[in-house]
């Protein structure tokens, strides 16, 4: 690690008995004995996510277990941030996989003059979908949010100067999306380490996994102005002329990004403006 100390990694995990497992082992297999501090917060779970984090931890590994009752992703990360006692601090969603190279690539982008918040290079995990939802990707690879590090996508992490700084962790549905704007570019690190997010089964869980993501940045660009960082369509066009999609990808992709559209607002008119979990990428 060069002197690097890695930072706490938070693990907010509601009913994720099926992944916690698999998340834990991808963060601690490489480690070396105590270079990694975990804290997985099981919220409001009525699946034994506790007790599968529990079982998954091997002797010697740093790893605290915290219950609380309130099924909340803010209400965990707050409980988790209550144990950084000073570190930096890396928040990594249950169902994403993250190796302990990544974690090591994040603490080295954080001890940069200059940094608050870094990020890393998701790669989408689209063996199992089906073949709307993997063309729906070749185009979202191409994407400026998708062809590089990003803040977000179930990964981001904070100096300690950055926690401090926030304070108590706002209400918030999108809080990587949050994190990304509250700090400037120059304040930003993105490391070209990989970490594996599954992509949703169907089309119908890919919308209304995109639905919740367009009200959470909604509901951002209401507080923040709109995001500088999502641009698509000029990057649409030049990924057909530079053939790195074929045109049947980029209509599915257009497709579903109209129909998530669509869901999104049935959601605001119904009141729906909560985070629900996509199961389908979880068997």
């Amino acid at each position: 690690m060069g002197g690097v100390a890695p930072p706490l990694v938070i693990v907010p995990a509601h009913d994720e008995a099926r992944v916690i497992g698999r998340c834990l082992r991808a963060l601690l297999d490489d480690a070396e004995p105590g270079e990694v501090r975990v804290v997985v917060v099981s919220n409001g779970s009525g699946d034994g996510t506790a007790d599968v984090a529990r079982a998954s931890v091997r002797p010697g590994e740093l790893v605290e277990v915290i219950e609380i009752a309130q099924p909340s992703k803010v209400v965990a990360l707050r409980a988790g941030l209550t144990r950084s006692a000073g570190a930096a601090v890396a928040v990594v969603d249950a169902d994403v996989v993250v190796p302990t190279g990544t974690v090591r690539a994040l603490a080295r982008a954080l001890a940069e003059p200059g940094a608050m918040v870094a990020g890393a290079r998701p790669v989408v995990d689209t063996t199992r979908a089906t073949w709307p939802v993997r063309r729906y990707y070749r185009v979202w690879k191409a994407m400026p949010y998708g062809r590089g590090a990003v803040i977000g996508s179930g990964v981001f992490a904070l100096t300690a100067a950055a926690v401090d700084e926030i304070g108590t962790f706002p209400d918030v549905v999108n809080d990587d999306g949050w994190v990304r704007r509250r700090f400037a570019p120059e304040q930003r690190r993105l490391v070209d380490e990989p970490f594996t997010v599954l992509a949703a089964r169907t089309v119908r869980a890919l919308t209304a996994r995109r639905a919740r993501v367009i009200n959470g940045n909604r509901a951002l660009d209401g507080q923040h102005g709109a995001d500088t960082d999502a641009g698509t369509g000029s990057s649409l066009r030049a990924g057909l002329r530079g053939r790195q999609f074929g045109v049947l990808d980029a209509a599915t992709f257009v497709l579903v990004t109209a129909v998530a559209r669509i869901r999104a607002a049935v959601r605001r008119r119904r009141g729906h403006t909560g985070w629900s979990t996509d199961t389908t990428s979880r068997i």
